[in-house]
């Protein structure tokens, strides 16, 4: 062990304590090995890259040759994986709060489930691309401009998008449906959209939109602006069931007509 300490000693401090000719050979030795550490952190970037690439490249000739159905699709499944997401996280807060601190076993609303489902194919998947692709056709995008937000073709349709539309059609469209397909009535969805269609609703959307939207109008191709916004959702969803959740009574109300 002593005959090998010095050796050892001399590797560790960069091969300056070992004889002339095996500092050589260590330098050589510790420059292959950095370089081939390299050159597979390299391989590894490129074959990720690479399969992001292909992956757009698959969805792009899809959008080309199907768009209406790849939209729609796109925003449908999102939606699902979105609202499972959410359903799962609101039994559990619903479970931590109710009074016996019991945990049943989790089951799936497909109603709801179904409703928004249903909601993104009409209204993300369907309606947004006819609507967004009027928006640029109305205000056009400026080719050649650095990524600024304070074009007029940027600011412009989000504006139009979030005060007016978001205002008028999306919330109204999305608890009249939603209510619709869950076989609620109409005054009962009517009364829900009061209930929990206010301002604050309407900034907590903006909080999270203006600068979303703010980035898809700017910099996401128009082919990819149903895929990016139905993403976008997802976040927004989860966020959403997250943070609010367990202040919402329903959802207390729901776990116990589940366990009737």
């Amino acid at each position: 062990a002593a005959g090998r300490l010095p050796f050892a000693l001399g590797l560790r401090g960069g091969g300056a304590g070992l004889p002339p000719w095996m500092r050589h050979a260590h330098r050589r030795f510790s420059s292959q090995r950095r370089f081939s550490s390299a050159s597979n952190e390299g391989t590894s970037a490129q074959q990720t890259s690479g399969g992001i690439r292909g992956a757009l490249a698959k969805y792009n000739a899809l959008n080309e040759a199907h768009p209406t159905t790849t939209k729609v699709g796109t925003s449908v499944v999102i939606l699902l994986f979105g609202d499972t997401m959410a359903q799962r996280i609101q039994h559990r807060s619903a479970a931590k709060t109710s009074e016996d601190g019991a945990a049943p076993s989790f089951r799936m609303d497909w109603r709801r489930l179904a409703a928004f489902a249903s909601f993104g194919a009409i209204y993300t998947g369907y309606f947004q691309m006819h609507w967004f692709r009027y928006l640029q056709t109305v205000f056009p995008r400026q080719v050649g401009l650095k990524a600024r937000f304070l074009r007029k073709d940027v600011l412009a349709p989000l504006l139009i998008n979030q005060l007016g539309m978001v205002c008028v059609g999306y919330y109204p469209f999305f608890f009249a449906w939603t209510g619709f397909v869950r076989g609620r009535t109409w005054d009962e969805s009517m009364e829900e959209m009061k209930k929990k269609y206010k301002l604050k609703l309407l900034a907590q959307n903006w909080s999270f939109w203006i600068p979303a939207q703010g980035v898809q109008f700017a910099l996401v191709p128009s082919s990819y602006h149903i895929l990016y916004v139905s993403a976008m959702g997802l976040a927004w969803n989860t966020i959403l069931s997250l943070v609010t959740l367990e202040k919402i009574p329903e959802a207390a109300e729901e776990l116990k007509r589940k366990k009737a």
